[in-house]
């Protein structure tokens, strides 16, 4: 075994095809199962198509990958299981990647549809509220225009403050109870 340039031997270089794989890949293509994907991959990537066909809990990815290609509704010959890679035709990585991202863009308008819904909500409720705050401050307003010179209104607008004191002084008290109470049960 002399090395040449521009010499090729070819049962080395066949050698070195099959211990890297090059050959079988070539026969699987040939056979027209151009696209593989390791099984977990498989049920990773497309389980969004069919998330009841595959049921909680761990499980062997062949057998996942087996039941999610069911619940797909993939024929027979569109595919193939190998002892670790499921073998797709051509085409058919293609149609479940177009299915794949139509369910995506469904899940995230269904989600978007959801916040906008939530912020308009609560955009609504602010408004409502500074509504009804206006119509208040507005009766308000009215009341006290409306009573600011009757006589009654004066004599109690002079003894509120007065009476408040006494108020403050009940609270206290009851304030001083509340204690006695909690540290009691402490």
């Amino acid at each position: 075994m002399k090395k040449k340039s521009g010499v090729i031997e070819a049962g080395l270089v066949l050698e070195q095809l099959k211990c890297n794989g090059v050959l079988e890949g070539i026969r699987i293509v040939r056979k027209g199962f151009p696209n593989r994907l390791m099984y977990q991959e498989f049920v990773q990537r497309y389980t969004i198509l069919a998330p009841k066909a595959i049921p909680p809990g761990f499980m062997d990815g062949m057998k996942a990958t087996q039941l999610l290609v069911e619940a797909l509704n993939l024929e027979e010959n569109e595919y193939r299981m190998g002892h670790s890679k499921i073998f797709l035709r051509c085409g058919v990585v293609g149609a479940l990647e177009d299915k794949r991202d139509e369910r995506i863009k469904e899940v995230l308008i269904g989600f978007q549809t959801l916040a906008r819904g939530w912020l308009a909500r609560k955009r609504y409720k602010r408004l409502l509220d500074l509504r009804i705050g206006v119509l208040v401050a507005q009766r308000n307003t009215r009341q006290y225009f409306v009573l600011r010179k009757w006589q009654w209104w004066r004599l109690f607008t002079k003894v509120k403050p007065l009476l408040s004191v006494t108020r403050q002084e009940e609270e206290f008290k009851e304030k001083e109870k509340e204690m006695e109470k909690i540290k009691k049960i402490a």
